[in-house]
């Protein structure tokens, strides 16, 4: 019995962490291809979010989207600085010798909080840039988008 529960903690533990990584994957690349602006040649990206329609962006829509982003101050210094701390808690959390799983819970979900407000900025921006479009710049868009969904 006691076996069994340790493996289940375990196996916990790994869901809890794969979940963690896989949220910081997410939102890290969005932002990267935000700020990046989606420029040619900036090297192959995998993203389950936000990312093909940002590459898609063009021009004077992609800097919107992309300034909304640092305007929002959804990952402003302060903001990297408390994910950071909650990175090393989450580590400090692992190492111990017992584990507090509800210490690892309430860390994680300050990050996935942190990150929504990332990700429903870009998503905003996103769509008010595709509702400006006339249905020539969306077809347009529809293409690009096409594209990056290829790659």
């Amino acid at each position: 019995m006691a076996k069994e529960q340790t493996k289940s903690k375990r196996l916990q533990r790994f869901v809890l962490v794969g979940s963690l990584a896989l949220n910081l994957l997410i939102i890290g690349v969005a932002i990267g291809v935000a700020f990046n602006g989606g420029k040619p040649g900036a090297g192959q990206r995998f993203d389950l979010t936000v990312s093909p329609l940002t590459r898609a962006m063009e021009g004077e829509r992609s800097d919107a989207v992309r300034d909304a982003l640092r305007s929002s101050g959804a990952f402003e210094r302060g903001v990297r600085s408390e994910m950071r701390r909650d990175m090393g808690a989450l580590l400090e959390t692992l190492r111990a010798e017992t584990f507090d799983a509800d210490a690892f819970r309430a860390v994680l979900m300050r990050q996935r909080d942190r990150l929504r407000v990332g990700q429903e900025t870009v998503l905003g921006a996103v769509s008010a840039q595709i509702d400006d479009m006339s249905d020539t710049e969306r077809a347009a868009f529809a293409d690009r988008l096409e594209e990056q969904m290829r790659r």
